[in-house]
């Protein structure tokens, strides 16, 4: 029995770039089953673009008006519980699909029974579509010892990290529905997703490909635009670690619903929360009294396995 395909769409103001991107999901070699669209109160042609959308498709396109906006990871969370297929594939409005995007990720998830979910690369563009010069993969810092580890049984050592997965790259096993949703406002759906699944045994499979092109534009949420050092050092020290730790209690709290988690990646993520908690402690201290703290969470390998190694080590130090 074939699998029933669904993607999930979300859209607000978008209609610069989503004729674009519905188009690269009409040339599918692999055409969804459905295609679910949640949009967030746009004000301008996005809703007609998709209307023309639906009746040009050759399966059905849902589309749904919010009454009030949501936001990214709310609208997600709406558009994925209406989903009626057994795999979900996860779309912005603004990129385009490599051709055979779909069908490879379906044939990732076939070969890999065991799996929760499928994630590619992506090429970071311009608006017009030019290559930036670097991957998504490139600038997250999935290096190849980073793709071992994710391969060999690894995975929150990865992910509690850094997140690595663009969630327009994704594809899940919808029987996984209940373990994710409702998503926290303050967790970005696909490092949610990634996580999660991840945590209870239902591993995370990679294509070693682009099978996007992921737009960078003024208007979008979450870019993939490359930072200087300091440009990183200046955004880490905006993101309160406090709320930080809350995501993960959060994490703690939805994996305690499951039975099946392995002990030892509850003791992982709890290990990541007292580093934070320690990080968080140091900030409240004056400069001088920080180093002791700071050097026992370098040596110990904390800021490397949980934070951003050196970079972290020069926040605490200096901020």
């Amino acid at each position: 029995m074939g699998n029933f395909l669904s993607v999930a769409m979300c859209t607000y103001n978008g209609e610069q770039y989503l004729q674009e991107q519905i188009d690269s999901i009409l040339l599918q070699t692999r055409l969804p089953d459905e295609v679910v669209v949640c949009d967030d109160g746009s004000t301008d042609k996005t809703l007609q673009i998709l209307k023309d959308f639906r009746r040009k498709a050759s399966f059905p396109v849902r589309i749904y008006e919010n009454e009030v906006n949501l936001g990214p990871t709310k609208n997600f969370e709406q558009a994925i519980s209406l989903c009626m297929g057994n795999i979900i594939a996860l779309s912005d409005q603004d990129d385009v699909w490599m051709p055979d995007k779909i069908e490879m990720l379906e044939k990732a998830l076939d070969s890999h029974p065991d799996a929760g979910y499928v994630f590619s690369d992506a090429l970071v563009v311009d608006e017009r579509l030019g290559p930036l010069g670097y991957t998504m993969w490139e600038k997250a810092l999935f290096s190849y010892r980073q793709r071992w580890y994710f391969e060999h049984g690894q995975q929150l050592r990865v992910l509690l990290k850094h997140n690595i997965v663009t969630g327009a790259t994704l594809a899940f096993r919808s029987e996984l529905r209940d373990l994710i949703l409702p998503i926290p406002s303050q967790w970005v759906h696909d490092a949610w997703i990634a996580l999660l699944m991840s945590a209870v045994g239902r591993k995370g499979i990679f294509i070693d490909k682009p099978l996007i092109k992921y737009r960078q534009h003024p208007k979008q949420v979450i870019g993939g635009r490359k930072l200087s050092f300091v440009n990183q050092v200046r955004r880490a020290s905006s993101i309160s670690l406090h709320s930080y730790k809350e995501q993960f209690k959060f994490a703690l709290d939805r994996l305690s619903l499951f039975d099946k988690i392995e002990q030892r990646n509850v003791q992982l993520i709890k290990a990541k929360l007292v580093h934070l908690e320690i990080r968080d402690q140091i900030h409240k201290q004056p400069r001088w009294k920080r180093c002791g703290r700071i050097l026992k969470q370098l040596l110990f390998g904390y800021y490397h396995q949980f934070s951003g190694g050196w970079k972290s080590v020069w926040k605490d130090l200096c901020l």
